[in-house]
């Protein structure tokens, strides 16, 4: 009885739940969805304007009778999203009951179980019914078996079939079997072959795992997996199955026309993945799901791009003739070989290949040096970004701007060990720091890596390598692997040469912990390891486990202009196909450190640009003689090259390297892999985009004051100090007065000697 009057309450529930649907479900007459459009301010004008369409129905989707498609494509689906397809009536009870009991009662399977029939598929597709889980996912599931069930009972499998293949979403703007076919192969869906079939039905699974252009390999295990359901189910035969799993993933290639007409830009690209995360979170569903929602929901997306920076850095990373990165071409190996790769052939045009111990084999390919570069204002709006080098030809494509993380090497330093040592007043402008490394070798506190490899003495404990004299070193070296020469410089000389030497100690005063949590937590650089990067190396040298991206690091030197931080957006606001606000940017805003200690920093990176012994000494804007500061970093080894560099208009981060970590020294030699190379390129696009631009200076803030200091002791200037200079310091936290007592070679006591580009570190 109690069972009768909960299924006679769901049914009561069900229809009234879909009373409304309307012509929701009219597969006669299915309504074209409407695709979103991204929207930008217009620096000109101020007006919005179309900056760029998510393509969907009209122009991105194109209807295939049943007819059109062949066998194999429909059954490519059939054999692995429904095996049971033709026989079931819209719904698989029993699988249904099962996957019910496993995700709300009892785990009778090891994960999550679909059971989702093809009509199940199509109602998600033709609905906005889609929330995910817990109760609201009950019941929505409920609503979705009903309304299968009505499908099945009003329309004919084909009919339903037909429907499914022209609404399924694949990558970027493609939706429909026709328009994935002719995107991907060039073809009519009619003239796909059974491989090509198997590699379309494989895409919707994931449409980012098993992305064609991106991941390659994903798709090639998948599409097998495909046709092998396929032979295992009699639409195949097995020398079919084999011969298809046989062949290479060919894509067609993209002619200008229609590439320039359909590919999207970086920030596009970014901006789409922002809005669909941002979809999936708020209505609790897949990928797949929101990636759909957006390209069918008719949405306007404001976007904070500024078309006219954004395409004076779109012509500068075409990088024509290599005029700001060089190529530094050199042989790769992979497992597998993609449409895109330059590969290497034998002489005999034979492909180069290496076979492993346990029987890979081993491709290669030529690779270049790639770079990303990023804009933001200092209200966290993501103006500009380029994620690669040369013509884009992809949507979706890897964008190194937005979604790879690099070690920092000395960009971190000013981020975390100076701001924090000033804003905790352990340091000021002047402190004198000892250039010098913080463990000697005779410590014993710091591996030589090197000398205990070379000796059989990795697997040692440090009590056991204490036998061992010279399985230790002095830590840390300064770029070009000195030491430092035992003077005390003042902090902003330190800074401005980044020498290691100086940053360490200062890092050492604020701690690494401090430092870790204030980067990771304040500064939302969240792809930082909480367990392997909370060290002064890490924190200090910028030898992380992972690094950050490109644009969090630009958000990071937000902080550089009033001490605010606001989290880094790429829109505002998401507007639904009537105009209503559907979703605002969960940006953030508050104040990382006090205005005081942003202004300090401002003037001290100030110096990395402007002063002669800065390590991008003379190479500032000239921008209406408007300042700049900046950061020079590299990684270990020269495998990451950075600069972050701000205007009082914007910050920019540039990122220089391999995409597989490589020394870049040993390609482009010592002269060519420096920082001033990303220099240089924010550089050029900073005097085209300020040109027209009004003076701005950074703003001055009350509380800090400017006072003379004594070289030789770093406190502030007295009467019998023979050489002086100026510093800028908070006003609450001044040095004493200087009461040295002076010798005659005072004068000449201030090491400030200029020094070449190369001395910023041993990471720099």
């Amino acid at each position: 009885m109690a069972g009768s009057l909960v299924a006679v309450g769901a049914v009561y529930y069900v229809v009234q739940a879909t009373a409304s649907d309307g012509d929701l479900l009219d597969l006669d007459n299915i309504e074209l969805s409407q695709s979103s459009l991204v929207v930008a301010t217009d620096p000109d004008t101020g007006a919005q304007v179309e900056y760029a369409t998510l393509r969907s129905s009209n122009s991105h989707r194109v209807w295939a009778d049943l007819e059109q498609i062949p066998t194999n494509l429909q059954y490519a689906f059939i054999c692995t999203e429904d095996k049971d397809f033709y026989s079931e009536p819209g719904v698989n009870f029993k699988r249904t009951i099962g996957a019910m009991i496993n995700e709300y009662l009892l785990p009778i399977y090891s994960s999550k179980q679909g059971a989702s029939t093809l009509e199940q598929q199509l109602i998600k597709n033709l609905t906005s019914d889609k929330s995910a889980s817990g109760i609201e996912g009950a019941l929505r599931k409920l609503r979705e078996i009903y309304r299968a069930l009505i499908l099945s009972r009003s329309y004919s499998k084909e009919t339903i079939l037909e429907a499914y293949l022209n609404t399924i979403s694949f990558t970027g703007t493609i939706q429909g079997v026709q328009t994935a076919a002719n995107e991907y192969f060039d073809k009519d869906v009619s003239e796909l072959t059974l491989w090509e079939c198997a590699s379309i039905a494989s895409i919707t699974k994931n449409p980012t795992n098993y992305n064609p252009y991106t991941n390659p390999e994903n798709l090639i295990n998948r599409r097998n997996f495909l046709l092998y359901n396929m032979w295992q189910q009699g639409v195949i035969s097995e020398e079919d199955y084999r011969s298809a799993a046989a062949q290479p993933l060919v894509l067609a290639e993209t002619d200008n026309t229609k590439k320039s007409s359909s590919t999207t830009s970086y920030f596009t690209d970014a901006l789409f993945n922002e809005v669909v995360k941002d979809i999936m979170a708020k209505e609790g569903v897949d990928e797949s799901t929101a990636q759909s929602m957006l390209y069918t929901g008719g949405y306007t997306i404001e976007a904070t791009v500024n078309p006219k920076i954004q395409t004076a850095m779109e012509n500068l990373m075409l990088n024509t003739d290599d005029a700001y990165f060089p190529a530094g071409w050199h042989e790769e190996e992979v497992t597998s070989i993609s449409d895109d790769d330059v590969q290497v052939f034998n002489e005999d045009g034979t492909p180069k290949t290496r076979t492993g111990e346990d029987g890979t084999v081993y491709y290669y390919r030529n690779v270049r040096t790639q770079a990303a570069m990023v804009t933001l204002d200092y209200d966290g709006n993501v103006i500009a970004m380029v994620g690669g080098l040369g013509e884009k030809t992809k949507s979706l494509s890897l964008n190194r701007a937005y979604g790879v993380t690099r070690q920092t090497g000395s960009t971190i330093k000013p981020i975390g060990a100076y701001a924090l040592g000033i804003e905790y007043g352990l340091v000021n402008w002047s402190t004198m720091l000892n250039n010098s490394p913080l463990y000697l070798k005779q410590d014993m506190v710091i591996r030589d890596e090197d000398y205990c490899r070379r000796n059989g003495l990795m697997g040692l404990t440090d009590k056991q390598l204490k036998a061992y004299p010279n399985a230790w070193r002095s830590w840390p070296r300064n770029y070009g692997g000195d030491y430092g020469d035992g003077s005390d410089l003042p902090l902003w000389n330190g800074l401005a040469r980044s020498l290691n030497t100086i940053a360490i100690r200062v890092g050492d005063l604020v701690g690494a912990n401090n430092i870790f949590n204030f980067v990771y937590n304040t500064l939302q650089l969240s792809t930082l390891d909480p367990v392997n990067d909370v060290g002064l190396a890490q924190m200090v040298m910028g030898s992380q486990t992972h690094g950050v991206t490109p644009m969090a690091l630009a958000a990071a030197f937000q902080i550089f202009y009033d001490g605010e931080y606001t989290t880094p957006h790429l829109y505002t606001r998401v507007l639904d196909r009537d105009g209503n606000i559907y979703m605002e940017s969960n940006d953030t805003s508050y104040q990382a450190l006090t205005p005081q200690t942003a202004y300090v920093m401002n003037r001290l990176l100030k110096n990395v640009l402007f002063s002669s012994v800065g390590t991008a000494s003379g190479r500032y804007p000239n921008s209406n003689g408007m300042e700049a500061f900046g950061k020079t970093g590299t990684a270990s080894d020269e495998k990451d090259l950075w600069f972050v560099g701000g205007t009082p208009y914007y910050v920019t981060a540039v990122w220089w390297g391999y995409d597989a970590p490589f020394d870049m020294t040993q390609t482009l030699g010592k002269q060519q892999a420096k920082t001033r190379t990303c220099v240089m390129a924010w550089k050029a696009l900073m005097e085209q985009v300020q040109a027209d631009l009004p003076y701005k200076a950074f703003p001055a803030a009350d509380g800090v004051v400017e006072r003379s200091y004594c070289t030789q002791s770093g406190l502030l200037a007295s009467g019998s100090c023979p050489s002086t200079a100026v510093g800028y310091y908070r006003a609450d936290d001044l040095p004493d007065v200087c009461n040295y007592s002076h010798g005659q070679a005072a004068v000449a006591s201030q090491p400030l000697a200029p020094e070449p580009d190369t001395t910023n570190l041993d990471t720099d």
